[in-house]
């Protein structure tokens, strides 16, 4: 008797260290082929490897290989457990997530930190059209998004500027400042045509130019350009069709003759670009109208040309 009872506890001791043994294998890491019971693995090959490795009820984001004519993976996970992962490109400035068990672009800035989104191209600051400094293009794209922003652009890499002494455009544009808001902006070259308009032109500075074009890309370095004083060689005085027949003839601060358009629809006040944005402009004047139209207005209504020095404030002389 005794002796059987000894018999039965070796193979109790030999029992219990076969499923220790078990246990331990259950708990290394590697390849489970063969024999996988109530999500543990039985069998294992390749134990020394850095990730877990598995088949059947398990995703993962790597690409399946054969193996003993097995098919395993690397970073497996439960695929009842863990989404899978998004395979659609969505972009810049947003991220695919699983929603509602299907693939879908959301706006994300998170997802500007990825790989993708961190070349040179994309990771520097610039400044878009409503005036806002973005630390990067992606994170413009995910404002964009975020705040269904369709019209949004980039006007000029880096921070945004008053004027354009410190913009830099590219080699194929020219820095301008927009007439009604006083904003600098990278203006292409080619949309300016010379032959649609090849005579000569006086602008506002006095200044002859050969074309509307050659005067409209030849900023000062603030990025003020003259405006269209007439059609022709500078002149010193208004004359008898020296305007367009819709035109008035008047006179700048200078003294130099300048014609200036008074007939306006109720409709372009109102609903006009140049009307929309009200930001104030000072005049030579020393008068802080309420925005570039009010000033075309103040023209008309004192009978001569008044230039644009400053924005949103007249300095005090």
């Amino acid at each position: 008797m005794p002796s059987q009872l000894l018999v039965d506890v070796c193979i109790a001791v030999f029992t219990f260290f076969i499923l220790f043994d078990r246990y331990i294998i259950i708990t290394q890491a590697g390849n489970c082929f063969n024999h996988r019971i109530n999500d543990m693995c039985y069998d294992l090959t390749e134990d020394n490897v850095n990730e877990d490795q598995c088949s059947g009820l398990y995703y993962s984001d790597d690409i399946l290989q054969d193996l003993d004519g097995y098919k395993y993976a690397e970073k497996c996970r439960d695929i009842n457990t863990t989404p899978k992962r998004c395979d659609i490109d969505c972009g810049l400035g947003q991220e695919c997530q699983w929603i509602n068990g299907e693939e879908m672009c959301v706006c994300s800035e998170e997802s500007c930190t990825s790989s993708n989104s961190l070349s040179s191209k994309y990771n520097q600051p610039l400044c878009a059209s409503n005036n806002i400094t973005y630390a990067s293009e992606c994170a413009m794209a995910a404002w964009k998004c975020l705040k269904q922003q369709s019209g949004l652009y980039k006007k000029y890499d880096g921070e945004c500027q008053r004027d354009c002494r410190n913009v830099k455009c590219p080699s194929d544009t020219v820095c301008l400042l927009v007439k009604n808001t006083g904003e600098p902006f990278c203006y292409p070259k080619k949309h300016c045509n010379p032959t649609l308009d090849p005579g000569l032109v006086c602008g506002t500075n006095g200044v002859t130019y050969k074309n509307v074009c050659a005067m409209r890309l030849s900023p000062d370095a603030q990025g003020r350009t003259p405006e269209l004083a007439h059609k022709g060689s500078c002149e010193t005085k208004c004359r008898p069709n020296l305007c367009q027949p819709y035109e008035r003839c008047v006179y700048s601060r200078q003294s130099r003759p300048v014609c200036i358009r008074c007939q306006f629809s109720r409709r372009f006040f109102t609903h006009s670009g140049e009307c929309s944005m009200n930001i104030a402009a000072c005049g030579d004047d020393g008068y802080l109208y309420k925005n570039y139209c009010g000033l075309l207005r103040g023209q008309c209504d004192n009978n001569r040309y008044i230039n644009i020095i400053d924005y949103e404030t007249c300095s005090k002389n």
